[in-house]
């Protein structure tokens, strides 16, 4: 092993694995790759909060990936998420959210 070398901890098998890794998570989050296959991701993945965006006021019920439904753990205003696991409600917000008005958006996974 060279000088230079020495101070690696990390070897060439554990750095391809991260990178696999890392690489299969950039092809769930940009490419949009069907829920279904790559499960879906945790609320703590997308800064989920159960506030809308203080900012622009967006929340769930605009996104294109909420859909309703009538019981959950947030009662009426449950909902599932075509991008997160677990229930999510209609006044909630994560960096996933995607304007379900806007030209040509497409429900994530479709």
């Amino acid at each position: 092993m060279s000088e230079k070398n020495q101070g690696l901890s990390l070897t060439r098998r554990a750095a391809l694995g991260r990178g696999a890794r890392a690489l299969a998570a950039i092809t769930v989050v940009v490419a949009g790759v069907s829920p279904a296959f790559a499960g879906k991701a945790s609320k703590e993945d997308f800064y989920f909060q159960e506030t809308p965006d203080a900012d622009s006021g967006r929340n769930c019920t605009g996104c294109i990936n909420f859909t309703a439904k009538a019981t959950g753990q947030y009662g009426k205003d449950s909902g599932d998420c075509a991008l997160l696991a677990g229930d999510v409600c209609n006044h909630c917000y994560c960096q996933g959210w995607t304007d379900k008005n806007a030209p040509g958006a497409k429900k994530a996974g479709t």
